[in-house]
């Protein structure tokens, strides 16, 4: 399995994204945002991917354009200035298409207002569901590089003993293990789509720090390093019976894997093996109701009914600030399609990545739960992220 992606698996992605955007009308689209553009044309340098409803795409870079054709194995065509981009697009196609879709669901708007003007008279839309749609159905080639993630981080994770002990603070933790999955090829950037959201390598955090609410929209806040970087693990010594959530993710060639795995110096305190038993049940029954055809929205219910039949309900995806997940799509960002959340009507296809997360928040006290990345087959889901789904106890030292 190569490393980087074929001409063969571009030009399927682009076949692919093509269909979404007839679809929706659209004549074309063009491509601004790093992830895009890499998904779509095999190389981030900086510049633009102009994809029509049919035929090839164009590839302009503006830095650095030799870089992008040793890397992306499609033509590429340098690009002098932003402001060459329309005659660009003219001379390829002979106008420019339109509606012509932009991802206006991350575009800064007034990087959309300068293409706009410099485009001209052509209609504008939102591009970004056909994107993601696209982007949501994973190749043989993303599934083998998530499954190198999820490989890595079981590696890592079957460290935590090394490092974890009774006065080690969250943060000498949380480096640690971080340092491990450096080493081990981890590319250090957690990227995200969602506005204003932002993560470094994960969460590991424990007792009632890790309950501490915080912006991430998720049922792990952290006390962090203060009001610049309010979420995340702190310089606070961990203590023993504490539940110690390890929340991180894997990175292999930028595509992504998510996994939670729970740990305690010495015997955990009530309720907490209870909980994490219970987070496993809610996990399980998630699985066994997923598969093709599934909406996203349905699992979510399942996931409620689930919890709502164990003891903990009220503290299921959150104490006082609940979070509407519990799970989410998985690939070269955190936050793809699909979502399992309440409302979102997205069936599952056979090829979708998800992370599912049952945990449950005790407000004071610590957070325990149990994450892992699963693939759409076509007879229900597997599991990609290998590491047992235990409550791992380490002996106090």
């Amino acid at each position: 399995m190569p490393r980087e992606p074929t001409a063969q698996e571009i030009r399927g992605r682009i076949e692919r994204f093509q269909a979404e955007l007839r679809s929706e009308g659209l004549a074309g689209a063009l491509i601004v945002q790093n992830i895009d553009r890499y998904y779509f044309s095999g190389t981030m340098q900086g510049g633009f991917v102009v994809v029509p409803e049919s035929g090839d795409p164009l590839v302009l870079i503006r830095k650095d354009a030799e870089r992008a054709a040793q890397e992306c194995p499609l033509p590429v065509e340098p690009l002098d200035s932003v402001r060459d981009v329309a005659a660009r697009v003219r001379a390829r196609f002979g106008e420019i298409p339109s509606p012509l879709g932009l991802e206006l669901d991350v575009l800064p708007v007034n990087q959309a207002e300068r293409l706009c003007a410099l485009l001209g008279r052509v209609e504008i839309r939102d591009a970004s569901r056909a994107i993601l749609m696209t982007r949501a159905v994973k190749s043989a080639f993303e599934v083998e590089k998530i499954r190198e993630s999820a490989r890595v981080m079981a590696e890592v994770v079957e460290q935590v003993p090394r490092f974890l002990g009774e006065g080690v603070t969250e943060m000498e933790l949380a480096a640690r293990l971080e340092c491990e999955l450096r080493v081990r090829g981890h590319g250090g950037v957690i990227r995200m789509r969602g506005f204003n959201q932002e993560m470094f390598y994960g969460q590991v955090v424990a007792g009632h720090t890790a309950a501490v609410v915080s912006l991430f929209d998720a049922p792990i806040g952290g006390l962090g390093l203060g009001p610049a970087l309010p979420q995340g693990p702190s310089f606070r010594p961990i203590g023993s019976g504490e539940p110690v959530v390890v929340d991180l993710i894997g990175n292999a060639c930028g595509y992504l894997s998510d996994v939670t795995r729970m740990f305690s110096v010495g015997p955990p305190r009530n309720p907490f093996e209870a909980a994490f038993e219970a987070a496993l049940a809610v996990q399980c029954a998630v699985v066994e109701a997923a598969g093709p055809g599934v909406l996203a929205s349905h699992l979510y219910r399942v996931a409620v009914e689930a919890a709502g039949q164990t003891e903990f309900a009220e503290h299921f995806m959150g104490d006082s600030h609940k979070v509407s997940f519990v799970g989410h799509g998985m690939g070269l960002e955190v936050d793809e399609y699909p979502f399992l959340a309440n409302g979102a009507q997205l069936p599952l296809a056979e090829g979708m990545v998800f992370a599912v997360e049952p945990k449950f928040t005790f407000a004071g006290r610590g957070v325990v739960g149990v994450e892992d990345t699963y693939l759409v087959t076509c007879g229900g889901v597997e599991r990609l992220t290998p590491s047992p789904q235990v409550f791992r106890i380490v002996d106090a030292r």
